[in-house]
């Protein structure tokens, strides 16, 4: 038998360049360790998104209209305010990691990074930049997303939401990118957005309300009401909401009457859908 031939030399020295690689990599792993990512995943059950507003003009009997909307619309916002909150809660994380000198993971800081950017903040931020994120990353009361759906909407059985699956009138301004209302004056260029989903359209109502400059009032009264130990609902933050419609005043009064007077309905949608969900 033939004595084993031993590897050439190439690769002998291949082999030792890659050993003291990893040895060089380990020992740097002690010197600096990585930072592990300190923040969590979100974790929920997504509810359909709704790829059509159902039509719901249909039902003559009103209240069971109002309930079949209220069903429809209750689970995607409650999911997308367990977001808001999600990502509140991470950014409190990461904030006070920040304050205590510690270094974040690569991907921590890319969520920092996304979310700041979503929020409409500056990144990297200041303390002022903080504040007002944390201003603007909270849940919006779902009386007041479900009322104002409603109201946009006409219960779901308006054109915009039935051709373009958008329930709170909002505008864009590149042609071609949502629905030109039909009493548009000449002068004007904007649009009705196309939404893909209902889901998406609560999701960017959401981000309007949380960013644009015309609800800051609705943030400061929020914020306001949580700084005494309460809870806003939709009638403490109708007010903010008087540059919505340029009916102003009118339309702030509207929307609360609307939260009072189905209040009911709504608390039995939001109750039916969380014993749905724990079961």
């Amino acid at each position: 038998m033939s004595a084993p031939t031993k590897p050439p030399l190439f690769f002998r020295g291949l082999l030792l360049v890659s050993i003291l690689v990893a040895l060089g990599s380990l020992l740097a792993e002690l010197i600096n360790p990585t930072p592990r990512p300190l923040l969590e995943t979100f974790q929920a059950e997504a509810p359909d998104p709704l790829d059509r507003m159902p039509d719901y003009s249909q039902i003559s009997h009103i209240p069971w209209r109002k309930e079949a909307f209220f069903s429809s619309l209750v689970p995607l916002v409650v999911y997308e305010n367990k977001y808001i909150a999600w990502q509140r809660e991470q950014l409190e994380k990461a904030h006070q990691a920040l304050q205590e000198g510690i270094e974040l993971a690569p991907r921590d800081e890319n969520f920092l990074e996304a979310t700041f950017d979503y929020y409409r903040v500056d990144w990297p931020a200041s303390e002022e930049d903080w504040a007002k994120i944390f201003k603007r990353v909270m849940p919006v009361p779902p009386d007041l997303v479900l009322m104002q759906g409603a109201k946009e909407s006409a219960w779901g059985t308006s054109r915009f939401a039935q051709q373009g699956n958008n329930l709170f009138g909002q505008w864009c301004f590149t042609e071609g990118c949502g629905l030109v209302p039909e009493r548009r004056t000449p002068d004007m260029n904007h649009e009705v957005r196309l939404f893909s989903t209902i889901q998406a359209s609560v999701r960017s109502y959401l981000r309007n309300i949380n960013t644009h400059r015309a609800y800051r009032d609705l943030r400061n009264l929020r914020q306001e009401i949580l700084a005494e130990g309460k809870t806003p609902s939709g009638v403490d933050l109708a007010p903010g909401l008087i540059r919505y419609s340029e009916r102003r005043q009118a339309y702030v009064n509207e929307i609360i009457g609307l939260i009072q007077s189905n209040s009911r309905g709504i608390d039995q949608a939001m109750e039916s859908y969380h014993q749905e969900i724990s079961e």
